[in-house]
């Protein structure tokens, strides 16, 4: 085992086209690039295993920051897995995992989370994971014949507002809560929503208390609009609701959606905006947590309802 160098990148991605598939998530040189180097939480850890000087295994870990009034919180995400398939059932995932989280606690990381599927998550319970439980979502459904329309598509491209003026971004800034949540900046913005090179997202706002991002998320015969974030702009700590409704209302007829969703641990709280009025599932990814450097107390507050404030954007898989 050994750390990745610039120059396996191309061996890497091969390796996860061998060993996962395309599935929904195409794996190319541009989106490693994106996803591990140009973060702006800075480059990932990554340790590869090798055999014969071929790569066969690899591990990757997403740096993340979190604040909390004004703290700063350095966290990481577990994401990119794979074996080669010769080589699964030796224990290298296990390895590789066990050595990467022991390297980050001296890089005094603070704690790991992610969202394992149900055939990873037994791996990471045993490796020191604990489950903290679905994301509480909240769901409008603001078109109850929209489920039965028949209307699906791949990434919705149309309307989509592409120009993101830079005044705007600027404005953006984390709301103060009482729990963590991912440190928002311009620079976050740019490169978790502008440059994203797999999903394309949209945007409105009153250009003075509030930035909505969405996505039009395609399922087999519906689409649902997800409000990815709701943050609010410069020092306001109140939007403008009205205008929220009424531009939510104008997205919504344009893409004819059925439903839509907004994460439940938002620091935005709200009921209803106009005629949408939201009800609470549990149907959000499961999140796990590993504790690396916080006190144990501190580690404990993370799995209150108000210890993390998770929007649909943060857990996305990408």
């Amino acid at each position: 085992m050994r750390e990745a160098t610039p120059t396996d990148h191309a061996a890497i991605v091969g390796l996860l086209k061998c060993s996962l598939g395309e599935t929904m998530l195409p794996k190319s040189l541009d989106l490693w690039q994106w996803k591990h180097v140009d973060n702006p939480f800075g480059a990932s850890p990554v340790l590869v295993a090798e055999e014969q000087d071929d790569i066969v295994g690899v591990r990757a870990f997403m740096q993340w920051g979190f604040s909390q009034s004004g703290q700063f919180i350095k966290a990481i995400r577990a994401v990119d897995t794979a074996v080669h398939p010769d080589y699964q059932g030796k224990g290298i995932f296990r390895k590789l995992t066990h050595t990467l989280t022991q390297a980050c606690r001296q890089e005094e990381y603070q704690f790991i989370f992610n969202t394992p599927n149900s055939k990873s998550m037994p791996g990471y319970l045993k490796m020191g994971w604990q489950k903290r439980g679905n994301l509480p979502i909240k769901m409008a459904v603001v078109r109850p014949f929209g489920w039965f329309s028949g209307r699906k598509s791949g990434e919705s491209k149309e309307n989509i507002q592409q120009d993101w003026p830079a005044s705007l971004l600027a404005k953006v800034s984390s709301a103060e809560i009482d729990g963590l949540q991912t440190c928002i900046s311009p620079e976050f913005i740019q490169w978790r929503y502008v440059q994203n090179p797999l999903f394309r997202y949209g945007w409105f706002s009153d250009g003075e208390s509030y930035l909505c991002i969405f996505r039009i998320k395609p399922h087999q015969r519906f689409q649902e609009l997800r409000i990815c974030e709701l943050l609010p702009l410069g020092n306001a700590r109140k939007f403008d609701a009205k205008d929220f409704s009424k531009q939510l209302r104008q997205q919504v007829s344009a893409y004819r959606v059925p439903v839509i969703t907004f994460s439940g641990e938002s620091p935005v709280y709200f009921r209803s905006f106009g005629a949408y009025r939201f009800f609470s599932v549990s149907k959000g990814p499961m999140v796990t947590l590993r504790n690396l450097g916080l006190e144990d107390q501190q580690f404990d507050e993370l799995f209150a309802p108000q210890g993390l404030a998770f929007s649909l954007g943060d857990l996305e898989l990408f």
